[in-house]
């Protein structure tokens, strides 16, 4: 079949242009219904550097979702017609993508496909919330609110979290926060952090901290290290995000206070994994106790992906920009 899709041929350069999908006898065709940016998206496009042990991003999307119209011979998972959930790097970006089975998760039972085809974020999102260790009656800090960051922030506070501080550099994101359940909210680019969360917490420091600040964002290492520095003696940090560029971090901090930390990658076990968490990760989402409408910033046609990605790169309000065919 000829698929119109979109490449990354150079740094800030993307091209349209017909490929031919060939099916193997292990995989789907899908009809694409809905692909979105990732943070890791525009820092490929953005031109930065990209660690060696990734997949390329020539062929760019890896988020998204749509209806399964031809199966290879041997599939036995997926059937014509099945609604399912991309999770790996097929080139969504497309108007018709491919892949192994085991790159895909079939979308709960009467899920809108606006909110199923943003399976693989949200799960990352939720998965960090199932591991941040949060207790009944803790204080808790989500530290940049993307997508991720304001899914934490919600699900920290239904796991049982007293208080969600929620901080970031954008009001918007913070307005946001706030209507996702932050109890207080700060901006790093006008506040002092660390004197607030003195207040806050009378001087000892949060239980857990989340991390979500990385992928392109230059303030990944500030925030990192603002969640190390905010940490009670023997709290919880977690970060979600793959940080791409090495950072300098307050590891004496880490060890000298007896905190643990935790590295929440969802993306980065095997497929069995996935089969087992993603059912589990996206049953709050089934049953309202997570809201992912309200962090939808933007739609485009995929057409319009250059403006759709010019949006992302120079609106520091985004959260996440949706492509559709």
């Amino acid at each position: 079949m000829e698929s119109t899709c979109v490449t990354l041929s150079g740094t800030r350069k993307l091209e349209t242009i017909n490929r031919t999908l060939e099916l193997e006898e292990d995989e789907i065709l899908v009809k694409t219904t809905q692909a979105s940016i990732c943070d890791a998206d525009l820092r490929a496009w953005s031109g930065m550097h990209m660690p060696s042990d990734l997949p390329s991003f020539s062929f760019i999307g890896h988020e998204g979702g749509g209806e399964v119209i031809e199966i290879g011979k041997k599939v036995r998972e997926f059937k014509v017609g099945d609604k399912v959930m991309a999770f790996g790097p097929l080139n969504t970006f497309s108007y018709y993508f491919k892949g192994a089975v085991d790159r895909f998760i079939k979308v709960p039972e009467g899920l809108d496909m606006e909110i199923a085809s943003l399976g693989e974020p949200t799960c990352v999102g939720m998965y960090g919330v199932f591991h941040s260790g949060v207790q009944l009656g803790d204080i808790a800090l989500v530290a940049g609110l993307n997508f991720q960051g304001l899914i934490a922030v919600q699900g920290l506070k239904k796991r049982g979290a007293n208080k969600v501080i929620a901080v970031d550099y954008s009001d918007a994101h913070l307005e946001l926060a706030k209507k996702c359940g932050a109890d207080v909210i700060l901006n790093t680019s006008y506040q002092d952090i660390k004197e607030k969360i003195q207040e806050l917490t009378q001087g000892r420091g949060v239980d857990v901290t989340l991390h979500s600040c990385g992928y392109w964002n230059p303030r990944t290492e500030d925030y990192f290290n603002l969640c190390i520095d905010v940490t009670k003696d023997e709290g919880i940090v977690t970060s979600l995000p793959d940080i791409m560029s090495p950072i300098k971090a307050n590891l004496h901090r880490l060890h000298h206070h007896a905190m643990e930390i935790r590295f929440n990658a969802l993306m980065h076990h095997g497929p069995e994994f996935l089969k087992q968490w993603v059912p589990r990760l996206m049953r709050p989402v089934v049953q309202g106790d997570v809201d992912i409408k309200s962090l939808i910033t933007a739609r485009y046609s995929l057409s319009q992906v250059d403006e759709a990605m010019q949006k992302f790169n120079e609106d520091q309000d985004q959260v996440k920009i949706l492509l559709k065919p």
